[in-house]
């Protein structure tokens, strides 16, 4: 095929989305596509990391899009502070469409990691340029996690929000840690994991470290409290701003970083065991390396108790609080081996998945079969 332009659209308020596109553009460049402009949303509570920004190897645009406001304390989702924030800010994510809309149209895809404004632009102003939409969060459109827990109203408006960022996409990838049926009622392709390529570089052994990955500073506060109640774990921390970002007592107790892409995927690739936010990549990450996770959902965030519940599911992790971390550090096991042998395998068949795909909507085609990524 000849060679694509193609730009992405990618949710700033995630740091997987963004590994997702860093992996994916490696897949396209690989078979001699061209990543031509990156939109990343842009969060007034976070950064654009510049592991991303130099990584991804073309221009990065930042637009205003709604964001998750934390609360006082830093750590939960506060959901009248984001609604008042969304309020503010409403007339700004209106240019932001009409940005993402002239930004876009001259390629020949779009591929969207689960940006809202990215969906709605596309609504409110159609275009011929075809669409793929890529997330973990299509996944629970899927019947076969049609028992996943929590309340029917919260997890009906989770799923809207995951189905609004597909509008008129050609289609839809969910993410995956295993190989499920595609479900064809909603055009879902199931997929593997978007792990960097680089991953495979790393030595695997234990060095004997909790790593973190803390998305909110308050988080990282609760942790260097469990820090200071086991002086004989040492604690190696990963959050947006690094020390600045917390209390200087806090920074006392355990070994604060700001991100650093391979920095971490070092610690992750020596650590002993690993609690972060339930997002659904770094526990992919850590699941490749075959390391004990203890997943936290940020709360608030409905979603990450989705994602935690779905690696309890395959083995990739156990869900929980901070409260579990003594469980976690003394007790906890390793995932069985031919469980992290299959989930290598499953994510070693990406590239070629994920290539044919923007493929085959860049040309408009559609493989009408049920097993297409199999």
């Amino acid at each position: 095929m000849s060679s694509l332009d193609v730009a992405f659209i990618v949710q700033g308020e995630g740091r997987g989305h963004m590994t997702q596109a860093l992996a994916l553009a490696a897949y396209l460049r690989d078979a001699g596509h061209r990543l031509t402009r990156v939109l990343v949303g842009r969060s007034p509570y976070r950064s654009v990391p510049s592991y991303f920004t130099e990584g991804i190897d073309a221009p990065v645009e930042e637009f205003d899009a709604p964001t998750q406001v934390p609360d006082r304390e830093g750590k939960a989702l506060s959901v009248p502070r984001t609604v008042v924030d969304a309020a503010r800010r409403s007339p700004s994510f209106v240019r932001s469409m009409v940005r993402i809309a002239e930004r876009t149209g001259d390629v020949d895809v779009v591929v969207n990691f689960l940006d809202l404004l990215g969906g709605a632009s596309r609504r409110l102003f159609p275009t011929d340029v075809p669409a793929l939409a890529i997330a973990h969060n299509h996944l629970f459109m899927h019947p076969v996690l049609s028992n996943a827990p929590g309340p029917d109203r919260i997890r009906r408006w989770v799923l809207a929000y995951a189905k609004a960022t597909t509008s008129r996409s050609e289609r839809t990838l969910a993410l995956s840690f295993d190989a499920l049926p595609d479900y064809a009622p909603l055009g879902l392709r199931v997929v593997p994991p978007l792990i960097r390529p680089n991953q495979a570089h790393h030595e695997v052994r234990d060095d004997g470290h909790l790593l973190a990955y803390a998305l909110n500073p308050g988080y990282g506060v609760e942790l260097s409290r469990w820090a200071a109640s086991r002086p004989d774990v040492p604690v190696r921390c990963f959050v947006d701003g690094g020390a600045a970002a917390l209390p200087e007592e806090a920074g006392q107790a355990i070994d604060v970083h700001d991100l650093d892409a391979e920095r971490f995927m070092e610690s992750l690739a020596t650590c002993r065991a690993y609690v972060g936010s339930a997002g659904f990549e770094s526990i992919c990450e850590a699941f490749w390396f075959g390391k004990p996770v203890l997943a936290v959902p940020t709360e608030g965030q409905f979603e990450q108790t989705l994602n935690a519940w779905d690696a309890e599911r395959v083995g990739a992790a156990r869900g929980g609080t901070y409260a579990d971390l003594d469980a976690l550090w003394d007790t906890t096991a390793p995932p069985a081996a031919d469980r992290v042998d299959a989930f290598r395998a499953w994510v070693a068949s990406g590239p070629d998945v994920f290539v044919r795909e923007v493929e085959q909507v860049a040309a408009g085609t559609r493989d009408k079969g049920t097993s297409g990524v199999r």
